[in-house]
């Protein structure tokens, strides 16, 4: 038996799991575990020698109702030189051995010099080694480990320090410890945390908990629902010799893409073979599902024995766009492995089940592969007797054979193709599955639906048959199949008027199969498609082309919002039919109708408020256009008749009526009854008013006199002002005639009595 994902770690559901990281770490005992603890695990890997040193620190809580005079501990099937210690005291102990092969840890037993106390907490420090070693679990060479990890259960940490130059890589769950220890950095290593696995596996797209877990919040520690001992693995490689890598470009739909292998080199031979498969068989896959390889410029396929220990021939990781595949699987050819995993490519988080992405990674295998030369296997699924539908695969089903479940799941897929078509249809369908989609991930349901749209078969038998529960889905089948019958009544409806799709808001509700309030829906729907073809007969009538408004907006916005467009198409016709009944005498080469036309343009391109302006501009251009040709008439009576004296003249000061009159029938010859009502208008005024502005120029000139006149004087006022009151300061304050004779040498002298 061979599987094809990681149960923790691929795509199995982890997500199902429902883990979060919202509460605080609270370490329960398992029904048979007396001793709940909270533990760190330290592995130090010695990749050159292929050895490793382990220090466990657990803090261990006695559940077992009673004195406790031994505790156990968890350790490594190949574990050596074990020693427990608790306040630096070691502890005689006996260790039961465990089994790679049934994947059992072994157990150490510490006796205790005290009696540990009911209730009470103890300290424990425990050390030992792993040798070099080969084996179902774990294989430990020189300049090479590839080895699973235990930690001691739930309230579990485990740091793993690996040589920092090594190629080291570690299944998703383990991340690198955001602060790293200087004893790992000064010993040239770097040291990664596993906790709970499978929260950090579920969230690769959320940095936050991506951070807290590096930085090891404790709401991060292993769980005992999610994870069993064995939880986390790394293959770290320091011995390059044993590592071999091929690289190769791929044309892909957008492009180029690098595909990058990296196997040992003991298993170059089957290496070469499944690159040469993988670079054969990628255009083909994206041929078969539609759309371009969605996961980078990258590639990555890497060899792992781990894989194959935990009974799994390959293993893909779709949002990393890389694959690990293991040799020797037992199957007829390996390329039937490898291709299934580059398939889930496009098979994987996008949708939402395993007998989803299994089965489409298993269709696409098995439609590729016989183009290639290569007959994919039998899994004679049939003839197990097992009638289970495929949505309880892993959930409810009690069958664990494979062999039916894969081989059903593949099946299904071609009983869908022929059911909708042929492979035609079932590229456009899958085409619709990009991972990136807003929709995305895609359910048994979506494709049901879709199925149903690309090729209007009726896939309620097949589902039935295949998917779906009988007993429970049956009569939700019946509802549907109801409302999809009523649905096709007003697509009837609508395909007659032109119309194609279904409202989006009727749309939404078939999407979740929420079918209560879609009965109403397809009722107001019948009623907006008998406006819409009044609508359509008043188009007509008119003598106006089809408008694609109400075609554009039917099968893609909400009935309230086409209902909307079609009230702007009513208004849009009755503007354009009074307009084109005012104007039908007009030459064809008039601007106004050039603006008709050019509204009908935008009518029958469904911007209906455009065309709904230029209508109306043309009505009142034309109102604009008379009443343009009378003032015209009128300025020219009084231009002929304007004799102007003095204050005509003034009143002509910064105007120019001949020019204005001269433009306005310049602007009426064009058709712009606007701007030469405007002109002629102001020619008009200036010659019928002129006399009345020439006073009133004259009284502003008078005004502005005074007003400088009073301004003048007020300033000379103050300028005398302040010189008599200068002359007074130099005076002392004395006014009048004054004689100054306080200096002795200064005399009154009369100019006729000057000797």
């Amino acid at each position: 038996m061979s599987l094809r994902r990681s149960l923790a770690l691929a795509l199995l559901g982890v997500a199902s799991l429902g883990v979060s990281l919202g509460g605080p770490l609270t370490v329960q005992a398992a029904p048979t575990n007396p001793f709940p603890s909270a533990s760190e695990t330290y592995y130090k890997l010695d990749v050159p020698n292929g050895t490793m040193s382990v220090t466990v620190e657990t803090l261990v809580q006695n559940g077992s109702g009673k004195d406790a005079t031994a505790v156990p501990f968890s350790v490594l099937p190949t574990a050596t030189n074990i020693v427990v210690k608790r306040d630096g005291v070691a502890l005689p102990t006996k260790l039961t051995a465990g089994s790679e092969k049934l994947e059992q840890p072994g157990v150490v037993l510490a006796t205790l010099a005290t009696p540990m106390k009911n209730n009470t907490r103890a300290s424990f420090v425990m050390a030992y080694d792993v040798p070099a070693h080969v084996g179902d679990l774990m294989r430990l060479e020189k300049g090479v480990i590839e080895t699973s990890f235990i930690g001691q259960g739930a309230g579990s940490f485990v740091f793993v320090d690996v040589p920092s130059g090594g190629e080291n890589y570690f299944d998703p769950g383990c991340l690198k410890q955001s602060s790293q220890p200087s004893e790992a950095k000064s010993g040239g290593f770097e040291r990664w945390v596993c906790g709970d696995v499978a929260v950090v596996a579920v969230n690769t797209n959320n940095p936050d908990v991506l951070k807290r877990c590096a930085a090891l919040d404790d709401k991060c520690r292993q769980r005992e629902s999610t994870t069993g001992l064995f939880s986390a693995f790394v293959q770290s490689i320091t011995d390059q010799s044993t590592r071999g890598k091929l690289e190769a470009d791929v044309a892909m739909k957008d492009g180029t893409r690098k595909l990058v292998f990296g196997f040992f080199r003991r298993d170059e031979a089957w290496a070469q073979k499944q690159f040469a498969i993988a670079q054969a068989a990628l255009p083909k896959l994206e041929a078969v599902f539609g759309f371009a390889y969605p996961n980078g410029e990258r590639i990555s396929m890497r060899q792992s024995h781990q894989i194959q220990l935990i009974g799994a021939a390959g293993i893909a990781f779709p949002e990393q766009g890389e694959v690990l595949l293991s040799p020797d699987t037992g199957f007829a050819d390996d390329a039937e492995v490898t291709v299934h995993e580059l398939a889930h490519q496009w098979a994987g988080f996008n949708l939402t089940e395993g007998w989803l992405w299994e089965g489409l990674a298993e269709y696409a295998m098995r439609t590729v592969l016989p183009g290639m030369g290569i007959t994919p296997s039998n899994h004679a699924w049939t003839k197990l007797g097992y009638k289970d539908p495929l949505m309880t695969w892993r959930n409810g089903s009690l069958i664990t054979n494979s062999d039916y479940w894969y081989g059903k799941a593949g099946a299904f897929w071609f009983a869908y193709q022929t059911a909708i078509g042929g492979p035609e249809n079932m590229r456009k369908v899958l085409a619709l599955t990009l991972p990136h989609d807003t929709r995305a991930p895609f359910d048994g349901r979506w494709f049901m639906d879709n199925g149903e749209r690309v090729s209007g078969a009726n896939l309620d038998r097949l589902f039935l048959e295949w998917i779906f529960n009988p007993v429970s889905a049956t009569s939700l089948l019946v509802e549907r199949r109801a409302i999809y019958d009523s649905l096709g009544v007003l697509n009837s409806k609508a395909v007659a008027l032109g119309l194609n799709g279904t409202p989006s808001d009727i749309f939404d509700n078939l999407d979740v199969w929420s079918f209560a309030a879609v009965p109403d829906q397809i009722a107001r729907g019948s009623t907006i498609l008998e406006s819409y073809a009044a609508v359509a007969d008043l188009t007509a009538e008119a003598g106006l082309p089809p408008s694609r408004g109400v075609v554009a907006s039917w099968g893609k916005r909400t009935m309230t919002e086409t209902a909307a467009v079609i009230e702007q198409q009513r208004q849009a016709v009755r503007i354009l039919r009074d307009a084109f009944m005012q104007f039908a005498t007009e030459p064809p080469d008039s601007p106004v109708v050039r603006q008709l036309a050019l509204a009908k343009e935008h009518f029958a391109d469904g911007k209906f408020s455009e065309s709904t302006r230029l209508a109306s501009a043309s009505l009142t251009g034309a109102i604009n256009q008379d009443a343009a040709g009378k003032m015209i008439a009128l300025a020219k009576t009084q231009q002929a008749d304007f004799s102007p004296g003095f204050l005509d003249k003034l009143g002509m000061v910064m105007r120019d009526p001949d020019g204005d009159l001269k433009a306005a029938e310049v602007a009426y010859a064009q058709g712009d009854g606007a701007k030469a009502l405007g002109l002629s208008q102001s020619a008009y005024a200036a010659w019928n008013d002129s006399r009345g502005r020439g006073l009133r120029f004259l009284a502003s000139l008078a005004g502005l006199m005074c007003v400088v006149s009073v301004v003048i004087w007020i300033m000379l006022r103050r300028v005398d002002s302040g010189a008599k009151r200068a002359v007074v300061a130099s005076r002392g304050g004395r006014t009048g005639h004054v004689i100054d004779a306080s200096e002795s040498k200064t005399r009154w002298k009369d100019w006729e009595n000057i000797p």
